[in-house]
This record gives C-alpha cells, structure tokens and sequence, in this order.
C-alpha cells in the first residue's frame, strides 16, 4: 500500500533518522517524542513487510492454483482466505499506526506531519489508495491474450461480463479515500474507521468471488489446448513483473541479483 509507504517515509523523517529534500521539515518535538516516533516506524516497517510478502506469496499460489485445467476448489480457496487476511491485516495496521501516532504528538505537531507526508508526495492522486485487485496479477487474462484464442463469439461475450468490476473497483476507491479523509484528522472516530475497513474488506472480498467466478467462465469457454496457451502467454506476462522480496534484516524491499 503506498500510502503506508510515504507515512513511513514522512515518520521517519520526523525522527530525525533521515535527511533528504524534506530535511528541514522535521518536527519540533522532545527526545522522548522522538523515540517513540523511530519505534513506531521501525514497527510499522516490519509488520507491513510481513504482511506484504505474505499476501505476495497468497497471489502466487491462487495463481499456481488457478494455472491448471481442472481447478483445485480447495487450493483456491486457502489461497483466498490467506489474501483477504492479509489485506485486513494491512488495512488494521494503518488504524493501529494513526491512533498510536495521535498518542505521540500534539494536535499542532500532528498537523505539521500531515504537511511534512502532503510534500513528499510528488502525485496527489496518491491519496487514493490502487486496489490491489488492478496488480498485475489480477489483471490477466487481458483482451489482447483472450483475442489471441480466436474464442466464438457468444461464449467470449459470456466471459467478457466477468470482467464487469468497475462498480465494486470504484466502490473501493471511493471508501478508501473516505478512511483516508479520517485519517487527516487530529480527532480520530477509530470506531467509525473500523467500520469502513469492514466496509472495504467485505469489497475486497467480493472482488476474490468475482475472480473465481471468472476462472470458471474461462474454463468453460476454452478448450483445454486454448487454456494452455492462454497459461504461457499468462507466464510471459509475469515474467516481465518480477516481485521484489521483503527482506527483513534490511527491512527493505529489494531485487534479486
């Protein structure tokens, strides 16, 4: 989640553990302050790192999962579950880290901290959260792939409304821009935020329905030789996003060599 990132960023700048072009936007606050700020970022740093990886790895096997003919129901659905509970792990982390950064600083501090993260963003439009339903791993099949398979045209107008989302991807916009809003200020109502994060994952949830709906669809409109070319064309795609792994004695994400 970005937004995490650049709270990181920001939070660790106000700890005075970096530098940078926001250097002189570093917080008035007291040593003891500053503690509790570089504790908080080292925390959230880990926990997010964890969190991401293993819904990395959750995609990979739903995709392993969903790479054969004949779908293994239950393979798909440990897959399932183990994404949707990294995704609410990630949405309660950034609740835990607001209301624990709220315990730290005063109103006016918090207020310039907003201002310090309003900087180090270069794109507003960060704001809002990309659903990580739009990663390249949910994505595909793409028209340009299925096009490819020379599928009729009744079954391909069958599986092109499984495609159908945009109502629940903007669902999940709008509601994550809203917990966002809350998030910018001082009085946080935690009760009302936990309820949208319920609101959110249930959308999120709903969009995992819909993927398996849409492998099915796919089946039946493939045969099994068309399947396995859409698969290698699928590897293909992925070859060329390659994941970073977590590594946790950097806490930093990085590519292999």
């Amino acid at each position: 989640m970005r937004w995490i990132g650049i709270w990181v960023a920001a939070l660790t700048i106000a700890s005075g553990l970096g530098g940078g072009c926001l250097a002189d936007f570093r917080l008035d606050i007291s040593e003891s302050q500053r503690d509790q700020l570089k504790a908080l970022a080292s925390n959230t740093r880990d926990r997010t790192g964890r969190e991401r990886e293993a819904l990395r790895r959750a995609r990979m096997e739903l995709l392993k999962a969903y790479s054969t003919y004949d779908i293994d129901e239950g393979k798909v659905k440990t897959a399932c579950d183990k994404i949707a509970a990294a995704q609410l792990s990630l949405l309660n982390i950034h609740l835990d880290n607001e209301i624990a950064l709220r315990d730290i600083l005063t109103a006016d501090q918090f207020k310039a901290f907003r201002e310090m993260m309003r900087r180090h963003m270069r794109d507003p439009q960060m704001l809002v959260l990309a659903p990580p339903e739009e990663a390249v791993l949910d994505r595909l099949p793409d028209k340009q792939m299925l096009d490819s398979l020379g599928i009729p045209v009744g079954k391909r107008k069958r599986l092109d409304a499984t495609f159908k989302n945009t109502k629940a991807i903007e669902g999940l916009r709008a509601s994550t821009k809203q917990l966002l809003d809350m998030y910018s200020n001082y009085d946080l109502d935690s009760a009302a935020a936990r309820k949208l994060i319920d609101r959110i994952h249930r959308t999120q949830s709903y969009l995992l329905m819909l993927q398996r709906f849409r492998q099915r669809e796919i089946r039946r409109a493939l045969t099994e030789d068309q399947f396995k070319k859409l698969q290698e064309e699928i590897a293909k795609r992925l070859s060329e996003h390659s994941p970073r792994p977590y590594d946790r004695r950097n806490r930093n994400f990085e590519r292999k060599p």
